[in-house]
């Protein structure tokens, strides 16, 4: 037990810096993307930045294992927001996400994504020494399900799978009677046609063929997808300059703030730029995962886990999605996309993993 090495030295500071770099670059990007307008969502973009640093840094002093007993209250208080959505939400190009507290607006369904893992975490910590079978698997599917419902019908299809994607990772990581994951994969097989025709929206449906033929849709659903493509080849090896991007300025990419921001970047830097901003993701993504390898606790690995899950997924389906090798469903490149609850759950989930990682040397700590 080290718990004298003080906190800060117990910090994965190579996970915070990359943390700070990816979410500076993210603002230089809209400072970029903004100049001679009158627009200035970098310098809200800069004031989520201090917020989520600071609670990175709260939240990372705090024993994780204490959010386990929290998680419930935090998934029902989620619940209602994503509710409140529904009724008082504002609405933003034709989604309802957000509620507006006057001077910010807050979106409950990216804090589902870390309130999920946390509650998955609780529930199949439950299990570490025993098979799990269908009758323990209904209790998280619909703990998954119903928010993902509430979720996709603002509408945000790419939010709502994410919620899949942590799930699905966790039950990876669990003992699962093989049985129950063929008879699983029989199901989805049925279920995807059932999808096509009564879950998915007619715009869900229209990106899809969009995807498998842009050309048809050019000037309609495959023209955001499109202009991305144009902008990131138009960059070249090294890019037209910072500030100097002509596609971007001209506001040729729709969402160029949000989930097309990379496309900006790519422009203005080129593929030597694209290929270090993605170098240095991968470089998080490794930190965070190198972060969990002390731990010896069935809930921190299974949160830790599912984290690391829905960040990664983000940032592979919106790269993706950017570049036209996936259908476009509003997925954002995490720290980097202009999104302050975003970037506050962001770090938020980062801090829970400094949590784990800082008490590596005095893992009874709070027994």
């Amino acid at each position: 037990m080290r718990e004298e090495r003080g906190f800060f030295k117990n910090l994965n500071w190579i996970t915070i810096f990359l943390t700070i770099i990816i979410s500076i670059l993210g603002i230089a990007n809209l400072y970029s993307l903004q100049i001679n307008t009158t627009e200035s969502v970098w310098i809200s973009q800069l004031g989520w930045f201090i917020l989520s640093v600071i609670t990175l840094f709260l939240v990372a002093s705090i024993d994780y294992r204490i959010f386990s007993e929290i998680a419930i209250p935090l998934y029902i208080i989620n619940i209602v927001l994503l509710i409140i959505v529904l009724f008082f939400g504002t609405t933003v190009n034709g989604s309802t996400r957000w509620i507006d507290f006057g001077i910010f607006r807050y979106q409950p369904s990216e804090s589902m994504k870390l309130v999920l893992a946390l509650v998955l975490a609780r529930y199949f910590s439950i299990f570490q020494n025993s098979k799990i079978g269908f009758k323990e698997l209904i209790a998280p599917f619909l703990l998954t399900l119903f928010p993902a419902f509430l979720i996709k019908i603002q509408p945000d299809l790419g939010s709502a799978a994410i919620l899949f994607v942590e799930l699905f990772i966790i039950l990876f990581m669990v003992r699962i009677n093989i049985y129950v994951w063929l008879i699983s994969f029989l199901l989805f097989i049925i279920i995807i046609p059932i999808m096509w025709f009564f879950i998915l929206d007619e715009y869900h449906i229209k990106r899809i063929e969009a995807f498998w033929n842009p050309e048809k849709y050019a000037q309609t659903t495959a023209y955001q997808t499109l202009q991305s493509q144009f902008a990131i080849g138009s960059g070249g090896m090294s890019g037209k300059g910072f500030t100097k991007g002509p596609i971007s300025k001209g506001g040729f990419v729709p969402e160029q703030k949000t989930d097309f921001a990379f496309s900006v970047w790519a422009e203005e830097f080129g593929f030597k730029g694209s290929i270090t901003l993605i170098f240095i993701y991968f470089i998080f993504i490794f930190s965070l995962i190198h972060s969990i390898q002390y731990s010896t606790d069935h809930f921190g690995i299974l949160l830790s886990l599912s984290i690391i899950a829905y960040i990664v997924s983000q940032i592979v389906l919106n790269l993706l999605m950017v570049t036209g090798l996936f259908p476009v469903i509003g997925v954002p490149l995490p720290l980097f996309s202009y999104g302050g609850t975003n970037m506050l759950i962001t770090m938020t989930s980062i801090g829970m993993i400094m949590s784990l990682y800082s008490r590596r040397f005095f893992f009874s700590y709070l027994k």
